[in-house]
């Protein structure tokens, strides 16, 4: 029984470690990959590196590695760094999926992974200097192995579930609240999958844990690519025309007014010939930065989409049109504000139009059009005035 037992937990930790050679081999296969996807990699080795450090465990727990104490010893040990590597990993690749700029720094990141090195050293000081701390005299590990073993991991879980659930429910995130709970969700469901296989040994729960939540973050990750634009981490015009046929759907059911907001950025194009793209870019970022801090500040229930170039999209539910215009008012001052705050060289200034709909596809195409006339009215009037 027990020889069957060990060969069904090699087989169920090889075949987990077949699918995640299938979702690397597809990642490595993508050109000009990012920073994010270089982290899922890491993330998905790592996986597969703990998954054969678990094979390695159960066969010196049946006696077919000899069980001595260097053996325990040595698998522990790398159970220990895979397991430290997965979660710091997960803690960095939620919070670049996420749109946090501070972890787009390499010096940011180096720092995030400092506690995942200090808990390694630990483990490597322990275990070479005090080893009767780590490993009692029938070969099992102390429960100050174990403080060591889960202390770093579940603090990184902690701190990247918490994170994940406040902004899932900020108000500006409401249209893209799934692809947040899955990152707040994920470490949670494999916490609790390890804590099962501590009370059922035998059984290769962890493994299957992993590989069922990766799959569906998988999945939800190749969705994020082709519905959020890459460098405002905002949705983009796909995801807005799926939201604008869900909108259409919900309407029958409702009698809500929705607004549709046309925002388009004033002289982008002479920010971008003086002072370079890559400027350009930062500068699209901040206004990304601001529609979120106004929308956020704000009690309308908004979706925000970047349309295209410097042209934005926010589709409101509202009944009240003052609402609205404080909602435009808001985000010209919050841009005018980030861009300070950023000592930009440059004047960062947007137009807006707005126009109400009734959540009918057909009304919205009529709607955008009119928002558009009122936008270039309003450059128009900023034009004459600068004259």
């Amino acid at each position: 029984m027990e020889m069957n037992y060990t060969f069904f937990y090699i087989e169920a930790n090889v075949v987990c470690i077949i699918i995640f050679m299938m979702m690397l081999m597809r990642d490595l296969g993508t050109v000009g990959r990012q920073t994010k996807q270089i982290i899922f990699v890491n993330i998905t080795i790592s996986h597969m590196l703990y998954f054969i450090s678990d094979i390695l465990w159960v066969l010196v727990q049946a006696g077919y590695i000899p069980h001595t104490r260097i053996s325990a010893a040595c698998v522990n040990i790398t159970n220990a760094i895979f397991l430290s590597a997965i979660t710091s990993m997960w803690f960095l690749y939620v919070e670049l999926s996420q749109g946090e700029e501070y972890i787009t720094h390499a010096k940011a990141r180096f720092y995030a992974l400092i506690p995942a090195i200090v808990e390694v050293l630990a483990m490597l000081v322990l275990f070479t200097f005090f080893p009767d701390l780590m490993i009692d005299q029938n070969r099992e590990m102390t429960y100050i192995y174990y403080l060591v073993f889960i202390g770093i991991p579940v603090l990184y879980i902690c701190v990247s579930a918490g994170r994940s659930f406040a902004r899932a429910f900020r108000k500006e995130n409401f249209a893209v609240r799934r692809q947040y709970l899955v990152c707040a969700i994920y470490p949670v469901i494999i916490s609790i999958f390890g804590v099962w296989q501590t009370m059922w040994l035998h059984a290769p729960l962890f493994c299957f844990g992993c590989t069922i939540i990766m799959i569906y973050v998988y999945i939800v990750s190749l969705t994020d690519q082709v519905s959020i634009d890459e460098l405002t981490r905002l949705n983009n015009r796909t995801q807005l025309t799926k939201f604008i046929i869900s909108e259409h759907a919900r309407a029958g059911n409702d009698q809500i007014v929705r607004y549709v907001l046309m925002i388009d950025l004033n002289k982008f194009k002479f920010i971008n010939d003086h002072f370079g793209h890559v400027e350009g870019d930062r500068a699209l970022k901040r206004v990304s930065d601001a529609l979120k801090s106004a929308c956020g500040e704000n009690p309308l229930r908004t979706f925000i989409a970047r349309y295209g170039g410097d042209e934005f999209i926010i589709i409101v539910r509202s009944d009240d049109e003052k609402q609205v215009k404080a909602l435009c008012q808001s985000i010209r001052e919050n841009i005018e504000q980030k861009n300070d705050e950023a000592g930009a060289k440059y004047e960062l200034s947007a137009s807006i139009g707005y126009c109400s709909y009734s959540g009918d596809y057909k009304d919205f195409q009529t709607a955008l059009a009119k928002a558009d006339e009122e936008l270039y009215k309003e450059k128009a009037a900023r034009r004459t005035k600068a004259e």
